[in-house]
């Protein structure tokens, strides 16, 4: 309950001290690789979340998703892009809270991300890092759609 409740303060604060046209996006969830292939993962991460742009360098996002272990993840999550590679292509560094994982009810991530901006599609990639016990490790393929 109390991850429902940082979601939707974080939601209900998205229209303050943003630039007046910030980038939005509805992200739809995406697909995860493991890197240990043996352990029966759910690899189709479904769900929906919110990213907003803070400015050029800076977005921040929140959702939900079903996570490889088939569970309801919430996430807050702070992007950081300071390479501007071209073409629509940016890199940088994650960083967030996330639920629903092992032996935690909430864990700190950083991960390095890949993201590439269309007119109205977006593609972002993360590298998740094996934390183990609690996290095995994956590369993921997200997918968000721009609205204003």
């Amino acid at each position: 309950m109390k991850a429902r409740k940082l979601l939707a303060a974080l939601l209900a604060a998205s229209g303050f001290a943003m630039p007046a046209g910030a980038a939005e996006f509805i992200s739809v969830g995406g697909f995860s690789y493991h890197f240990e292939r043996d352990l029966g993962h759910n690899e189709f991460n479904y769900g929906l979340g919110y990213e907003r742009d803070v400015n050029e360098e800076w977005t921040w996002s929140a959702g939900v998703y079903k996570n490889s272990l088939r569970r309801a993840s919430f996430y807050g999550l702070a992007n950081w892009y300071p390479l501007n590679l071209g073409a629509g292509f940016r890199a940088g560094l994650t960083g967030g809270l996330m639920t629903g994982y092992h032996d935690s009810p909430v864990i700190a991530t950083l991960m390095p991300t890949l993201e590439w901006r269309g007119e109205v599609l977006a593609l972002q990639s993360y590298v998740v890092p094996t934390i183990k016990p609690y996290v095995d490790g994956a590369v993921v393929l997200q997918f968000k759609f721009a609205f204003r």
